[in-house]
């Protein structure tokens, strides 16, 4: 809701994208009650964080957050970019920042060249190699020249010791491409990486063959590299990404529980086994891009000409959903959501039309023309 020409918000849900929309938006946002009632009030230091990475970014933010910090109001700024270095919270991986610099980045003044420092894989946020193996080839295909675009993991870190190095390099663009993308094609080969921190390099060996083992019986095209990491904490976990013949990406991950936290010790094998299902659902869930990728596309729609892009998506996911409502409110757009029927190929002796997976559905919108006036300035 709209108070005092505010957009305001309760609550601390989906505080990435409220920040993230409104600095892309220019407008102010307002945040209240965050944790009011909970034994811990007020923003937690990852988030803290998170605006600190937003601050450095850009040039002229103003926030104000108030002494128990359950409220706060964010006036952005110009997006800066540039040559930086962040050190992220250890309560959350560095996807939790990622993500967001993912949809900022083409839109600063000058080419953001960002280390980050911290925990590259945990089992609450996206590793750096899912995002790397999912989100940055779809951020190729609206940036169209990707010279300059990198994610490079130096060193990987674990928790709760992090240690992690990552060095994320994007181009900018003034505007972006309006794309129409309805088939994701037919899984054709799949790749992936099994690493571990501080454990015996078996345990690697163990998980890549029971997660091939599991991919075998659908196709033959599977290779799974190692990677043997020198961490500060131990751990191990495996990366699978299923490649189509359209340029459509799935990927999954699994890892070990933190010994710290007292979970169930799990085998290799069954982090293994754990790694393939969630693929196997990934693409049974189907769509031009995989859940990670929804919230990205569907802005980047938006932000294209004032023209139509279209997109397939398998079963959307509930923080997409809500991204589909802020949104809204930011940019005042709406997506047309369409049952999708899969076409026949003409060449095929099945005339009917194909049900593969889950229910796909189109969504369709007009882009705002959204411009990147720091770019003209230099």
């Amino acid at each position: 809701m709209e108070v005092g020409g505010i957009l305001t918000y309760e609550g601390s849900n989906f505080f990435r994208q409220r920040l993230l929309l409104a600095t892309l938006s220019g407008k102010p946002v307002r945040i209240r009650n965050i944790r009011a009632t909970s034994e811990q009030p007020g923003l937690l230091e990852y988030e803290a964080n998170f605006i600190r990475l937003i601050d450095s970014i850009s040039n002229g933010s103003h926030i104000e957050v108030n002494d128990t910090g359950t409220a706060m109001v964010y006036k952005p700024g110009v997006l800066d970019g540039g040559h930086l270095e962040h050190n992220c919270s250890l309560q959350r991986g560095i996807g939790y920042y990622l993500e967001p610099l993912f949809m900022l980045a083409p839109f600063c003044k000058i080419p953001l060249d960002i280390t980050l420092k911290g925990i590259t894989n945990n089992k609450m946020d996206p590793s750096v190699d899912m995002i790397r193996s999912s989100m940055l080839p779809v951020l190729k295909k609206f940036l169209v020249v990707d010279d300059g675009l990198s994610l490079r993991m130096v060193r990987r870190g674990l928790p709760p010791g992090g240690g992690g190095v990552v060095i994320f390099t994007c181009p900018i663009r003034r505007t972006l491409k309006p794309f129409q993308w309805e088939e994701s094609g037919k899984i054709n080969r799949i790749r992936g990486v099994s690493y571990t921190s501080r454990v015996a390099p078996t345990v690697a060996n163990r998980m890549l063959d029971t997660a091939k083992g599991e991919f075998l019986k659908f196709l033959t095209d599977v290779y799974i590299t190692v990677d043997n990491a020198k961490g500060s904490s131990p751990g191990f976990g495996l990366c699978a990404l299923a490649h189509t013949n359209m340029g459509t990406y799935f990927c999954a991950e699994a890892m070990s529980d933190i010994p710290e936290d007292g979970g169930e010790t799990k085998l290799p094998e069954d982090i293994g086994k754990e790694a393939a299902w969630r693929l196997l659902e990934e693409i049974y869930r189907g769509g031009c891009v995989d859940t990670l990728c929804q919230p990205m596309v569907l802005l980047f729609m938006v932000l294209t000409p004032k023209d139509v892009s279209r997109i397939v998506l398998g079963p959307i996911a509930p923080h997409t959903m809500h991204l589909l409502r802020h949104l809204r409110d930011f940019f005042q757009v709406t997506f047309k959501i369409d049952e999708y029927a899969e076409k026949s190929f003409s060449f095929s002796d099945e005339a009917t039309e194909r049900k593969l997976g889950a229910p796909k559905l189109l969504l369709t919108c007009i882009g705002t023309g959204y411009t990147n006036i720091s770019k003209g300035q230099i």
